[in-house]
């Protein structure tokens, strides 16, 4: 049929009548197209319908604080009595959710760390202050048997320097003839652990408890200490039987941790299963991506004839499925699919938030906000807010709204319902290679494809954003590569990592969570009609390396800026500038605004307001950047993350209060306002207080090594090597 229903019931209503009706409905007696006045009847009917049952879902979904809308976790906390500190939307409600399960375990290690994984959001191990304290061991003490303790442990009992491995030993003095750390177990071994490092599931367990610390200070460093009275302070205090070391894992930012590759095998391997779920629900298998972190299946993938849905994940080549089956596809990346189900009853392929390089498929196609970057090979298409740059075939039938597809395209002339869709050529970024690159429509888009969608936004597999997973663009766009925009402004340009420099020769640029290491523009100042200043840069929540803007305006909000920011004006408020403010010519912007930001001590002000003083809300102490452990041709060293690494431009757990907290609405500084990194290391931190024992103090330790996968052992026999 060439009628497109809008609501789900309608086409559920249509569905259930009689196929001789169907039938009536879109044939006339002549056997030509009919007016589908029944379906369009049904339609109707099921607009209203799909909104009822929104309302009662929506009813149904608000009557458990996990699933409620925010504005009602007040409501729901009040009848529980829990006190809400996350500053993170899920956190609230998970806050709410927990609280009863939280307060019937309340004091134990393991309502600790479900507290800092859900309030924070972060990775977390936690250690007791007193097993870390050396005590005098008591003659006579029985030991627990080894296999109880670790069954990995083969200790021969007859020699004393064996039996020193032995894990319940009360020693103090560390033995330097084994290393001690964490490696990978089974995870039936009573002594394993499950956690995840950097997003990877591992069971692990400690070798040579006793032994020395291979990383001091880290969660596997489990060596008894002299009892420590000072304050808890950076390094200081934490060995203490009145104290709880909690570890947690650095944020990355807005530059994530590189995607995790792995062959279509191996997403069954232990190592992977919490990341990849394989299931069946009602007669479909369901491959499923369940972490936040992107996974790429590096090989091509052929599946047999069967029910997939498939969610998720990236392929690196081709997805394919033998005749005679379907599937199903949600937020997956693709360079090419192929189905050869020749079936025009029901879709062969049902896509949605999917980018594809090349899709080829005999049958039926549904798709709803795609991109199909190459050729698409259609026999009948079904498609909504969706971008195709080639089509390929012969009198396609089928239904296509607010869409761009080429004008050539080889459309049936009478079996083809074609309703708000362009044919303007898009504009992307050049140079790319990657899928996701390829994909990103350029700022100087025609206004047609980034706004005519549907719901007003962009068409293609980006309609829905990209937030929490950017997409980093190749090259500088430089010299003839530069950016040429429109002075009225265009696209705002949302969750890109630029790896090179980046130079706009004209026009107003707009960007939201955005990484550039330099960018120059030559924009002139513009004016509205009411005389005020337009910004050539409006930047929120965005990160810069230098930014050089001599004869325009910049306008940045939560951006920082790790070293020159040089422009004619310059308007910023919630801002860190980690480097000097100036016009380009060794003096300072001629006019602006500075508030609730962290200026250069050097910067005298007075143009931009700045103030100075009691009463300023700006401040001049110097942030401090996260450290990160790197290894490059076999030596270690730690650093703070360069450009293009996870971490960079994240502030330190210890940098000054006045930046961590001196933003207008009490959160930090910067680029990485939005993500709450310094308000949750607080918030967890007082929700751990509320669940601890009176008297115990939790100490929150940032700790790289939970960025690492423990190693294999490959002897524990006698101390172990790696």
């Amino acid at each position: 049929m060439s009628y497109s229903f809008d609501s789900r019931f309608g086409r559920q209503l249509y569905d259930m009548l009689p196929e001789v009706y169907r039938t009536r409905d879109r044939y006339d007696p002549h056997g030509d197209a009919g007016s589908e006045d029944l379906a369009r009847y049904l339609d109707a009917h099921g607009h209203l319908l799909d909104l009822i049952q929104a309302t009662l879902r929506r009813q149904l979904d608000d009557t458990l604080p996990a699933t409620s809308q925010a504005w009602l976790l007040p409501y729901f906390a009040q009848l529980l009595a829990v006190n809400i500190v996350s500053p993170d939307p899920q956190g609230k409600h998970d806050e709410v959710a927990h609280a009863v399960s939280w307060r019937q375990r309340k004091g134990t290690l393991k309502v600790a760390e479900e507290i800092v994984e859900a309030v924070g959001n972060m990775e977390a191990e936690i250690q007791e202050g007193w097993q870390r304290v050396a005590v005098t061991p008591r003659i006579g003490m029985p030991l627990t048997p080894v296999a109880v303790v670790d069954d990995a442990l083969d200790i021969d009992e007859r020699f004393a320097s064996r039996m020193a491995r032995h894990p319940s030993l009360p020693a103090a003095t560390v033995d330097l003839r084994r290393p001690s750390r964490a490696v990978e177990a089974l995870p039936t071994n009573p002594a394993a652990k499950v956690s995840r490092f950097g997003g990877l599931s591992l069971a692990w367990r400690q070798l040579n408890r006793h032994g020395a610390p291979c990383f001091p200070g880290s969660f596997d460093d489990v060596s008894r200490r002299s009892v420590d009275l000072r304050d808890v302070d950076s390094g200081h205090g934490r060995y203490h039987h009145k104290r709880v070391l909690v570890y947690v894992a650095p944020p990355d930012g807005l530059i994530p941790f590189d995607a995790i590759e792995l062959v279509w095998e191996e997403r069954l391997d232990s190592l992977y299963q919490h990341l990849i779920s394989h299931s069946v629900e009602n007669g479909v298998q369901v491959i499923r991506n369940n972490s936040a972190r992107v996974v790429t299946i590096s090989n091509n993938v052929e599946l047999a004839a069967g029910l997939y849905r498939i969610e998720g994940l990236n392929f690196a080549g081709e997805l394919k499925v033998a005749s005679g089956g379907r599937l199903t596809l949600g937020a997956v990346e693709a360079v090419r699919v192929d189905v050869a189900t020749a079936a025009l009853d029901e879709p062969v392929i049902s896509a949605s938030d999917c980018l594809f390089g090349e899709l080829s498929c005999g049958g039926l196609v549904q798709l709803e906000r795609c991109t199909v970057r190459d050729d698409a090979f259609l026999t009948a298409l079904d498609a909504r807010d969706c971008l195709f740059t080639a089509i390929v075939g012969s009198d396609i039938q089928g239904v296509i709204e607010f869409s761009r597809y080429p004008a050539d395209a080889p459309f049936s002339a009478d079996g083809m319902t074609i309703e708000d869709c362009v044919t303007d050529a898009p504009l992307f970024f050049d140079h790319q290679s990657g899928l996701a690159a390829r994909s990103v429509l350029a700022p100087d888009c025609p206004p047609g494809i980034w706004q005519g969608a549907a719901n007003g936004g962009e068409m293609g597999g980006f309609n829905r954003g990209r937030e929490g997973r950017p997409v980093r663009l190749a090259g500088d766009f430089t010299g003839p590569d530069a950016l040429h925009l429109a002075d009225a402004g265009g696209l705002v340009l949302c969750d890109v990592i630029f790896e090179g420099n980046v130079a706009v020769a004209g026009g107003r640029l707009a960007l939201r969570r955005c990484v550039l290491p330099n960018l120059a523009m030559e924009t002139g100042l513009a004016f509205a009609a009411d005389d005020a200043a337009l910004p050539a840069l409006d930047a929120q929540d965005c990160l810069f390396t230098r930014i050089a803007l001599p004869s325009g305006l910049a306008r940045l909000e939560y951006c920082t800026v790790m070293q020159q920011a040089h422009c004619l004006q310059l308007q910023a408020s919630d801002c860190i500038f980690a480097g000097d403010i100036g016009d380009g010519a060794g003096g300072e912007p001629e006019s602006g605004c500075l508030r609730y930001s962290r200026i250069p001590a050097t910067l005298d002000g007075t143009s931009l307001n700045a103030g100075a003083g009691r009463n300023s809300t700006n401040t001049r102490q110097g942030p401090v950047f996260a450290r990160f452990d790197y290894c490059s041709g076999g030596a270690h060293q730690q650093r703070v993350a360069a450009y293009g690494e996870a971490g960079y431009g994240v502030l330190d757990r210890h940098s000054p209060p006045a930046i961590r907290f001196g933003a207008e609405d009490g959160g930090e500084m910067g680029a990485h306002h939005h993500r709450y990194y310094s308000l949750k290391f607080e918030a967890m931190q007082d929700k751990l207080i509320e669940f601890l024992p009176v008297g115990m103090e939790p100490v929150l330790i940032v700790d790289r090594r939970l960025l690492s996968l423990p190693p294999e052992i490959k002897n524990s026999s006698n101390g172990g090597s790696t």
